[in-house]
């Protein structure tokens, strides 16, 4: 069945089947503030923070109903018939549906009996709150009465809460403020990291339009046992202007309207969170005038419409286009402002990942260099000067030190190295930085720091120091094979239980920091420390030689060896004999000798390689491996247990691509891309957007199915793949190097990339159907030697003509 199809101009996606097989959603956003919504208005909000400052309530485990969400109910007092024009929550059925899903907001337009509706949604570019313009046509030729009710549904604070919610909820404070002509919603206290803090925040729902009645008691509201589907209010046509103290907390505007024949009426809800009711008073005025509410839709629609413009490309395949010139950039923008933390899926967690945030800035460093930039400083004020780092961060509570994902020094380094290839600022290496300072120790490394004094230094850094003292840790954090220790988990997460010892070792973070070892020392050598530069290389030389003495398994590279030096990820394994990043990383950073390469190519083919993409491991695990951890207790075929999962499937993109095999990328990129799924009943997941997974091939039932959309390093991958790899406008220091893998069937393609103040309009010819390799370029009509475009730092566009051979 189909759901929905794109927009000619492939801006949107134009749903028209209310009930989607997932509830299919949409981020609505600025720095800020932050609502995800569904196509039928499901969802929740929050400021700050998606696990400390959450708005509004959203149950943590309604995958499949997306409920609660910011509702609008319509009641005809004549007929006092009761629907919800976006279907959800009443469910009546519609003369007709569509959810317009846009880059940075979204419109719900639907018809019952003659009564028009068109809701907008939408994030403004700084204030803390969302606007719903709600536009109401009365289409028939006798005058209609209506009662509207604007509905959502509190949490307010922590979500923690959800875990003692009988009594988190004796903290609600809600009731109409007159002088504000609004519903002010707040805690006594915030519960943060279990110390009581005064709340300050206040968060609020008001209106443009008369207010005929308000309620904020939800089982008041609701009536004893209904739920949002059938409030009693509505029904009744009348809200009891009652407020909540001590109880579960709502927010419900009403409104009565009267609309003659023809007649269309138009007003905005508000709803947001500040400090204090006087700023929230001074948003509430501002947007109150539709007129500065339509002024600042239309604004948000070009800012992200510049945004997502930024690099073009055209290529003979249209879904590949639209793909990569609109939704992954508008992900990969979401990514960036929220990691890993607010969807349907992780919504409880809050904060800002570590790898998570050195690989979204590295996958938008072409589109938004600031952006990038400041994600770095941020990112190396969380390293300490033991080389360490906290997992993560969040912008309400800091830093946080929980499990040490012994990979994580080796990911900091490729994300400055992109920054100094795209820019040439090499004098950001020496920017001042800080180590951080906290109780921490690093166990089972020479630079252990004592848990009970804090950091034992507090000296400034600079960048390029930070980089250095990672890699120096990961290097020392090594066990009996010479590999780096995997602790509590590698990239892989579901790892958790492999090295809690500190014994058992990770050949793939063996592998990342060979490769992390060789940037660094590229960028010694910009710096002119040749010494520091030659010792990175060889610490790589020593890595890499103890990965393939004691890494490689015959026909593939293992994963590691748990605490018992168990291999696992070997064919002496019953389950997870082969994982795939070891043979996908190994490639990327040159580990793999000649004479295997081909070898663990075939593996990957053999074992890995199905109709939906390339599985994680394989087999997928059945019983309980407690030497490994929680990968062996998902169902088989979920998450790390083997599923496809589209991060791990993109590092196979670019080593394929790093091997001149265009044919075999573009058929592996076809299998996740989330607009070429043929059959959504199977897929699930929205067709705009990447999934963090695919189910594998070892589930009993559910091969294909898509998870956990949206919030995944899998975009900026996907990103750089496409136009640094297919295309092949790559960033190098010395300047644009132009190196196209593409589908031998192509005949020519096109990108349009910004770089070093100037813009380059590359045309590529492939007129003999090779898969890789140029034989000459043109800028400006004029041929150059190689391939590589030295910077024009001009502000003109350049054209480029780039033959293959």
């Amino acid at each position: 069945m189909e759901y929905g199809h794109f927009s000619e101009d492939g801006y949107e996606y134009i749903i028209s089947e209310p009930l989607t097989p997932r509830p299919w959603i949409n981020y609505l956003t600025n720095n800020d503030y932050c609502a995800v919504i569904s196509s039928t208005a499901g969802g929740y909000s929050f400021y700050k923070d998606s696990r400390t400052e959450r708005l509004l309530a959203w149950h943590g485990k309604n995958l499949f109903s997306g409920r609660p969400g910011r509702y609008v109910y319509i009641r005809d007092t004549e007929t006092e018939e009761v629907w919800s024009p976006t279907w959800e929550p009443v469910r009546k059925k519609l003369n007709q549906f569509e959810c317009r899903v846009g880059i940075g907001y979204q419109v719900i337009e639907s018809k019952f009996k003659n009564i028009a509706t068109e809701i907008t949604y939408f994030v403004p570019r700084k204030e803390s709150c969302e606007l719903i313009i709600v536009k109401i046509k009365n289409e028939s030729n006798k005058e209609k009465k209506l009662n509207i009710f604007g509905y959502v549904e509190w949490l307010i604070g922590n979500a923690d809460n959800y875990n003692f919610h009988n009594i988190a909820i004796l903290w609600n404070r809600v009731n109409f403020d007159k002088s504000l002509g609004s519903i002010i919603a707040r805690k006594t206290a915030s519960y943060e990291e279990y110390n009581i803090k005064n709340n300050p925040y206040v968060a609020f729902f008001s209106s443009s339009e008369k207010i005929s009645g308000w309620d904020c008691n939800k089982e008041k509201f609701l009536g004893i046992r209904n739920t949002e589907a059938s409030p009693k209010g509505v029904f009744e046509g009348k809200c009891g202007q009652t407020i909540c103290d001590g109880e579960e907390a709502i927010g419900v505007l009403q409104h009565n309207l009267t609309l003659k024949a023809k007649e269309e009426k138009e007003f905005v809800l508000i709803l947001g969170q500040t400090k204090g009711k006087s700023d929230a008073s001074k948003i509430i005025k501002k947007y109150k005038n539709l007129k500065n509410t339509k002024k600042e839709l239309e604004a948000v629609k070009s800012i992200w419409r510049e945004r997502v413009d930024k690099i073009q490309v055209e290529t003979p395949d249209p879904e590949f286009d639209k793909m990569m010139n609109i939704w992954i950039k508008y992900q990969l923008y979401i990514c960036n402002m929220w990691s890993r933390s607010p969807s349907f899926y992780h919504e409880g967690q809050g904060g800002r990942g570590y790898r998570d945030s050195c690989q979204d800035a590295e996958g938008i460093m072409s589109l938004d260099i600031n952006h990038a930039k400041e994600k770095m400083r941020r990112i190396s004020k969380i390293i300490r000067c033991d080389g360490t780092c906290a997992p993560g961060w969040s912008d309400t509570y800091g830093s946080y030190s929980n499990r040490p994902f012994k990979d994580h020094p080796t990911w900091f380094v490729s994300t400055v190295s992109a920054y100094v290839k795209e820019t040439g600022d090499i004098e950001f290496l020496n920017e001042k930085t800080n180590f951080i300072k906290d109780k921490w120790r690093n166990r089972g490394t020479k630079a252990d720091v004592n848990w009970n004094q804090g950091a034992v230094c507090d000296i400034d850094a600079t960048i390029f120091d930070a980089i250095l003292a990672q890699l120096n840790c990961s290097f020392s954090d090594v066990s009996v094979h010479g590999i780096p220790r995997v602790g509590e988990a590698d990239w892989n997460d579901a790892l958790d239980m492999a090295g809690r010892r500190q014994i058992g070792e990770s050949v793939w973070i063996g592998i990342a920091l060979v490769r992390s070892l060789k940037l660094a020392a590229e960028l010694a050598a910009l710096l002119g420390k040749h010494d520091v530069g030659q010792d990175l290389l060889s610490k790589a030389e020593t890595m890499k030689k103890a990965v393939n003495d004691s890494g490689w398994d015959g026909a593939w590279y293992l994963a590691g060896y748990n605490d018992d030096l168990v291999p696992f990820g070997s064919n002496k394994n019953k389950e997870g004999k082969i994982f795939l990043n070891s043979q996908s990383w190994a490639i990327l950073a040159d580990v793999v000798t000649p004479e295997r390469l081909p070898i663990i190519l075939k593996s990957v083919d053999k074992y890995l390689d199905g109709k939906h993409g390339l599985a994680l491991l394989e087999p997928a695990y059945t019983v309980f491996d407690p030497g490994l951890g929680r990968i062996a207790m998902f169902s088989q075929g979920t998450k790390e247990n083997a599923a496809v999962f589209c991060h791990a499937h993109t590092f196979m993109l670019a080593a394929y691509c790093k091997l001149g095999m265009g044919n075999r990328n573009y058929e592996q990129m076809c299998k996740i891309m989330p607009n070429k799924q043929k059959d959504m009943n199977l897929y699930k997941a929205e067709p705009y957007t990447y999934a963090e997974y695919l189910i594998g091939p070892d589930h009993p039932y559910a091969y294909g199915e898509g998870a956990f959309t949206w919030l995944t390093g899998t975009a900026g991958w996907t990103f750089m793949v496409a136009t640094e790899w297919v295309l092949g406008a790559r960033r190098e220091f010395e300047g644009l190097c132009v190196d196209p893998c593409i589908p031998s069937k192509w005949k020519s393609c096109r990108i349009v990339r910004p770089f070093r103040g100037a813009t380059y309009d590359i045309l590529i010819e492939n007129p003999n159907k090779v898969e890789h390799g140029v034989k000459e370029v043109f800028v400006d009509d004029i041929k150059i030697e190689g391939n590589l475009i030295k910077p024009h730092h001009d502000g003109k566009t350049h054209q480029v003509r780039v033959v293959m051979g």
